[in-house]
């Protein structure tokens, strides 16, 4: 069984969808999700030199998505699901989680404070961030630059 499923068919890249997280437990569910970032960066060629990007933004892809799906599982209960969406230039990244608790980025930030430093890295990386208020909880979204994924 597929865990991604295409809702917007297209010639390049489409939306992209991971409903089946919820199947997985605690630090599995955290590693299946960047698993399945992973592949869709991959898949997306998000990052390569020849289509306009670098390195860093597949590398800054995979820490942000990292950094949500941690939080999701220490604060929300765990990832319910993860949605990529492909925009010319931007990946929108967003995970589902089933608190209705906003995030709450620990300020003033202090790099030698163990732990407390996920939403700022999402903020240093990412264009944008937010999240919005879902029947099954909130979701949380960061908007990352991707020049490969120009409009082709």
């Amino acid at each position: 069984m597929s865990h991604a499923r295409a809702t917007a068919p297209s010639p390049g890249p489409r939306h992209l969808a991971f409903s089946d997280i919820e199947w997985h437990e605690g630090h599995e569910r955290v590693t299946a999700g960047i698993d399945f970032v992973r592949r869709a960066v991959s898949e997306w060629q998000v990052g390569r030199e020849t289509l306009g990007g670098d390195e860093e933004q597949a590398v800054d892809v995979l820490l942000v998505a990292a950094e949500l799906l941690s939080n999701a599982e220490r604060h929300g209960g765990g990832a319910t699901a993860i949605d990529l969406e492909p925009r010319s230039g931007v990946l929108r990244l967003t995970v589902t989680d089933a608190s209705p608790l906003p995030p709450r980025p620990v300020r003033p930030h202090r790099p030698e404070r163990t732990g407390g430093h996920g939403l700022h890295i999402i903020d240093c990386l990412s264009a944008a961030w937010g999240w919005v208020s879902c029947r099954s909880g909130k979701a949380v979204w960061a908007e990352l630059s991707a020049d490969s994924l120009q409009a082709r």
